[in-house]
């Protein structure tokens, strides 16, 4: 029996009697790519994976090609990893919370003011690392990010200048803006020109402070 992962695409399609568009369309994904992965052009990332496992209501490692049930698992229970506080839903998959606003002084694993959450791949939790979402307030980093996106934040203390960030300021405000470090000085900018940037000196990083809360992975953006 071929496993792979255009055959049990094909497979679940049957079963559940859906065809490319409308998987196209449940999944919020392009029609062009849905054929490419039906005829096993080449296999889908991950986290397309997870969209079209939750269209078709199959499990993800069963449309991976391994040998599991197809049927998803609906074991839910909660798991704690690095003070971090996680929702298993499959072998699999974990939900992270979405986060609206990031309160001062309080650290990201104990803020219970959730507004949802997003499922991840279980296996990014490897390596001692945490993530949690955040949903997009504000046209400031328009036209890349939009308001209601939510983003998918690999939580750390540090990132390379061009990475988009959750950053706090002043132990008061988080913010999120595209990080440039420059000339020992640390610049907030904005993607949307009608907004000013922030620049930071060295200086004004320790004693304010500034500091990274995450760096953002990924964007979820959902039809309306």
């Amino acid at each position: 029996m071929d496993n792979s992962f255009s055959t049990r695409l094909k497979k679940a399609m049957a079963l559940r009697g859906i065809k490319q568009s409308e998987l196209s369309s449940k999944a919020h994904l392009d029609k062009s790519l849905i054929s490419n992965y039906v005829n096993g052009n080449y296999n889908a990332k991950q986290e397309n994976i997870h969209a079209i496992a939750l269209a078709l209501d199959v499990d993800e490692g069963w449309l991976m090609g391994y040998d599991t049930s197809l049927e998803r698992k609906d074991d839910i229970s909660s798991i704690n990893i690095d003070n971090a506080r996680y929702i298993k839903t499959s072998t699999q998959m974990v939900k992270i919370p979405i986060l609206g606003k990031i309160p001062a002084g309080i650290p990201i694993e104990a803020i219970e003011d959730v507004l949802g959450y997003e499922e991840i791949p279980i296996s990014m939790l490897n390596n001692d690392t945490n993530f949690f979402a955040l949903r997009v307030e504000g046209d400031s980093m328009f036209p890349d990010y939009k308001e209601g996106d939510v983003l998918i934040v690999k939580q750390q203390n540090d990132c390379n200048s061009g990475d988009d960030c959750v950053v706090m300021v002043n132990s008061n405000d988080a913010t999120f803006k595209r990080v440039i470090k420059q000339n020992n000085t640390l610049i907030l900018k904005p993607l949307n020109n009608q907004y000013e940037p922030y620049v930071f000196t060295r200086e004004d990083v320790i004693n304010i402070p500034v500091k990274v809360l995450g760096v953002v992975i990924e964007i979820r953006r959902r039809k309306k």
